[in-house]
């Protein structure tokens, strides 16, 4: 509102805006003007001052919520990961996985492995450490040793040792195994034959007396091959080999030989997991001129009761080098010949006597209460109760065959030789026969092979009879 107005020169109210006093004339004019800029000048200084107010009044803003929440995120990775790392890091975890991984070659070895063979240090690779976990693979037992062994903080074979290798993540101490190298000399007996390494080609001989060294390499299984044409034949021989730490020889010779594989009639034989005939009826398959490598095998299923028996694995090599030509796979818990001769033979000669030889009842199952046991006791019995019997004794004279017949059981055939002696009126007298018992048991029980059955014959196969 505008302030109220005087006449300077009568002291008069007066409006505002007037020229002269209407009182008493007195000209207003440089009043109106002083009292605009009094006026304008009141407005400007109030705007600066309203303009001031606003401007120290202004609030601060707040700080961006979204920045806190991810300061606060990152921290909580950084924390969690640290405490994450340090158990996956510890020294019994690391343990684990580095034996996990050396008995399994599905898993990655190379980030477990360190060596201080420079060579052998440039070869580190999942790759080439695949004999290392193919061994283990196949060895359980050695697998189980190596980590006892690493956990007491020893070296097993001379070969693997646990280290701490650096740090991870530059806090966790990390663990290696260390692995020392090994070495194999390759020999063979003719010139021209080709090496190989797990399929790779090595060399080829130039003389008899050639030879390759193999290495460095890890330690582990490989499959080692020689192979040549002597006097037009292809010959092969071939040989997985466990290689441990340092130096070793290994012959490829390249060979053939006569043998014969024997067992029950109409058994399938395996050389090499290859099937190769079936067993006569004299239960033998003879081979001529034979290549022989050095892990040649050999072994015979049998269909039992409509169930495929299969006997254990021989190693025809060892069993030549050792002089053998008839080469007789056994069948788990199945009594083999000379064990079946020696316990029919037992059981025989201690019936013999009566009851007097009480260790005799223990050859059968179920002891006295055998009827096998019984039968024999009287048959024997019966001798000593004819008067034209002088004497008398019996003998196992061969086992004709032993036929599995289900777990820990076999049908055994066998011959006994029966010997008399008699008196009478035209003087004394032996005779002597043979009967052929075909179907005798006999079964495996805690470990000790027992009677079942002493089978039944019909009539003697021969007999002789020879006088004073």
């Amino acid at each position: 509102m505008a302030s109220e107005m005087f006449c300077p020169e009568c002291g008069s109210k007066i409006k505002a805006g007037l020229s002269f006093c209407p009182n008493c004339g007195h000209k207003l004019s440089q009043i109106n003007a002083s009292t605009k800029k009094d006026d304008s000048t009141i407005t400007e200084s109030s705007l600066q001052r309203s303009g001031n107010a606003t401007a120290v009044q202004q609030p601060k803003k707040p700080l961006d919520k979204r920045l806190i929440g991810a300061f606060f995120v990152i921290i909580v990775i950084i924390v969690g990961g640290y405490f994450g790392l340090k158990d996956y890091y510890q020294p019994q975890k690391q343990f684990n996985r580095i034996i996990t991984a050396m008995g399994n070659p599905d898993k990655s070895l190379a980030k477990y492995i360190k060596t201080n063979d420079p060579t052998l240090q440039n070869k580190i690779s999942d790759k080439n450490l695949k004999p290392i976990q193919k061994y283990f693979e196949k060895n359980k037992q050695a697998l189980a040793e190596l980590k006892t062994t690493l956990q007491q903080g020893s070296t097993y074979n001379n070969t693997y040792s646990i280290e701490q290798s650096g740090k991870a993540w530059l806090f966790f101490p990390r663990y290696k195994v260390n692995v020392a190298a090994a070495y194999v000399t390759l020999s063979t007996n003719h010139s021209g034959v080709t090496f190989y390494q797990d399929g790779k080609k090595l060399t080829t001989t130039t003389n008899a007396n050639y030879s390759k060294k193999v290495g460095p390499v890890f330690p582990g299984l490989y499959t080692f091959k020689s192979g040549g044409t002597i006097s037009g034949k292809k010959l092969v021989n071939t040989s997985n080999s466990t290689l441990v730490s340092g130096s070793q020889n290994l012959s490829l010779n390249l060979r053939i030989a006569t043998f014969t594989i024997s067992g029950s009639k109409g058994s399938t034989v395996y050389l090499n997991n290859k099937k190769v005939g079936v067993l006569n009826n004299s239960g033998k398959l003879k081979f001529k001129d034979y290549p022989i490598s050095n892990n040649l095998s050999a072994y015979l299923t049998l269909q039992v009761s409509g169930k495929t028996v299969k006997s254990k694995t021989v190693n025809v090599s060892n069993k030549l080098a050792y002089g053998y030509q008839t080469i007789s796979p056994s069948f788990e818990g199945v009594v083999s010949k000379s064990d079946a001769e020696e316990l029919l033979g037992n059981a025989f000669s201690g019936t013999e006597y009566g009851t007097e030889d009480s260790a005799t009842a223990e050859l059968f199952v179920g002891q006295e209460s055998n009827s096998s046991y019984n039968d024999l006791l009287k048959f024997f019995d019966s001798f000593k109760t004819n008067d034209n019997i002088e004497t008398y004794n019996s003998e196992i004279s061969k086992i004709n065959s032993v036929t599995p017949s289900g777990k820990n059981k076999a049908i055994v055939s066998y011959s006994v030789k029966y010997t008399f002696t008699t008196s009478g009126d035209s003087g004394d007298s032996t005779k002597v026969q043979q009967f052929t018992y075909p179907n005798a048991e006999i079964v495996k029980q805690n470990g000790e092979y027992k009677i079942q059955t002493i089978g039944v014959t019909q009539s003697a196969d021969w007999e002789k009879d020879y006088s004073d």
